[in-house]
């Protein structure tokens, strides 16, 4: 096996840390839910791009519209929160009017009002924040003027009163309120600063709970004693460890000294025979189908998979599609780790179709026609991320690569919240990704990931650089419908996508896994934020 190449002054922090932290002996206090998670959490909602981070913000963030306390299909269709009702849209279908409701509080005691979510908005398309939500927000009149710094403000975000928000479109849109719904819109206090590395606790918060500490290894979440709404919020405080060793970890919730947390791969396979697998309570181990794509990233600026062309080297990322073994690398997740897929949009997607274009197993003499006179200088950098499995899975696609004659040098970073390939000009040619954007139910968050529309220098989520005029325009006039005709639309450029471009090697959709402690007496998985804290509670 070749080398690793390894960023140690990076990564040997992040090894320190988790050994040192290890295993606790002390069970958590009663009505304190003790999780632990071998990754940072941002919790600045403009910069946190992580199923980790997100969750925390599920839990601490109120937004316009909000996806219920509830299992699939009621968890995953949107409903008013802090909005008084649905908008008021204009003729035109570009003015949305929200009318806020007056009972919401941060934790502080502020008021949440129009200028709440006015100030979000405005942090989120703020050029220092480089937020990877200012994507989702292009299309409000201004933002694009406000982020190249042409302008001081966002002109089409207006506080009409105290309770009143008003959002100004460049063009009809069915799918904002699905937009504004993902945590980099959550209400803010209106003073909030801007800080390109994302402010730190304390940040007050609207929602059940609030961060009332932050530490380098350590978050806690309180409830926010002015929070009056629906949503439960059952124990009183969630601790969360941060930076932990998986190894040691299912000893722990064993034990009771710890309630959740990331369990290391090797050990699904008997936590699903003892306990059963479960999708709701009761239980103790839980499997989860999610929308989470995992999937190989070729870097189209850079000269292996790109150009010439806007398409780029397909005939190499097609041969790439063919050799990868999909269900060899998503064994390395362990039992229950996910479904493997060759295409973008996921099974559950209405309007979905298996289109069939690459195999589960490789079929390394069509590969190796494919790569013929295709390999260029035949080497590359691949960046992946100091968090297992991935390491592992990164050896498996260097292995398997090399059996076309592809020769790619893997390089190790510490975790998501440094996810180095976000930054254009970056020098890698492959990495691993995930996505679409956390809390988006819709196609178009899945094509995020291959439109060039959203490229920009940094905080992208389009880590292959993929930009090609044709499809650009395609996913744009597929935004405008809507119903079956926006769902058949997506299945199509789906299709012509891998078909056609091959912007990236899907591998497949990753399940939720969740091993609770006995203390744990209600669980409810969240089919959007996965972990849904405000619902558990823990028995005496």
């Amino acid at each position: 096996m070749k080398r690793l190449s390894i960023l140690m002054a990076a990564v040997g922090a992040s090894l320190l840390a988790a050994s040192a932290l290890g295993s606790v002996s002390q069970a958590p206090p009663p009505n304190t839910f003790r999780w632990s998670v071998g990754v940072n959490i941002d919790i600045d909602p403009a910069v946190a791009y992580s199923a980790e981070s997100w969750a925390v913000s599920y839990a601490t963030g109120a937004k316009l519209f909000n996806y219920p306390d509830a299992p699939a299909p009621r968890g995953s269709q949107l409903v008013p929160e802090v909005a008084a009702g649905y908008p008021r849209i204009s003729r035109d279908g570009r003015t949305y009017t929200f009318r806020l409701k007056k009972s919401y509080r941060m934790n502080s005691g502020g008021k949440v009002t129009a200028k709440s979510f006015a100030r979000s908005l405005f942090r989120t398309a703020h050029p220092r924040m480089s937020s990877p939500g200012y994507q989702l927000m292009s299309d409000i009149v201004g933002a694009e003027a406000f982020n190249k710094r042409e302008a001081a403000s966002l002109a089409g975000v207006r506080v009409l009163e105290p309770y009143t928000l008003q959002i100004q479109l460049k063009k009809p849109s069915f799918d904002l309120l699905d937009r504004l719904s993902t945590p980099f819109f959550v209400a803010v206090p209106p003073y909030l600063g801007i800080n390109p590395h994302g402010l730190e606790a304390p940040i007050p918060s609207a929602g059940p709970y609030y961060v009332s500490e932050r530490r380098s290894r350590r978050m806690i979440l309180e409830r926010n004693p002015f929070y009056h709404g629906p949503r439960p919020h059952r124990v009183r405080r969630i601790h969360i460890d941060i930076g932990s060793a998986d190894q040691s970890m299912k000893r722990d919730i064993d034990r009771g000294v710890m309630d959740a947390g990331d369990v290391s791969p090797e050990a699904h396979a008997e936590l699903g025979r003892r306990y059963g697998v479960k999708r709701q309570s009761p239980g103790r181990y839980f499997v989860n189908s999610t929308t989470r794509l995992l999937y190989l990233a070729f870097n189209h600026d850079r000269e292996l998979f790109g150009g010439p062309g806007p398409r780029g080297n397909v005939r190499l990322k097609k041969a790439v599609n063919f050799a990868i073994d999909r269900r060899q690398l998503m064994l390395q997740f362990g039992t229950f780790g996910g479904v493997v897929s060759d295409q973008l949009l996921p099974p559950t997607m209405p309007g979905f179709r298996d289109w069939k274009l690459y195999p589960r197993r490789p079929n390394l003499g069509r590969a190796r026609r494919l790569a013929t006179g295709n390999l260029r200088n035949a080497k590359g950098f691949f960046y992946c991320i100091w968090r297992r499995p991935e390491p592992q899975l990164c050896q498996r696609v260097q292995a398997q690569l090399r059996a076309i004659g592809l020769d790619m040098d893997v390089r190790l970073f510490p975790n998501r919240g440094f996810w180095f390939p976000s930054r254009r000009g970056e020098a890698f040619d492959m990495t691993v990704a995930d996505g679409p954007t956390f809390g988006r139910f819709d196609p178009g968050a899945w094509l995020d990931h291959v439109d060039g529309a959203t490229i920009r220098p940094a905080g992208n989520v389009n880590a292959s650089y993929f930009s090609d005029p044709t499809f650009n325009r395609r996913i744009r006039l597929a935004r405008r419908l809507k119903g079956e005709r926006r769902y058949a639309a997506f299945a199509t450029l789906d299709r012509d996508l891998m078909r056609d471009a091959a912007p990236i090697a899907p591998i497949g959709y990753l399940n939720d896994r969740h091993y609770v402690s006995a203390r744990v007496g209600c669980y409810h998985h969240h089919p959007v934020y996965g972990w849904n804290f405000g619902a558990i509670c823990l028995r005496r």
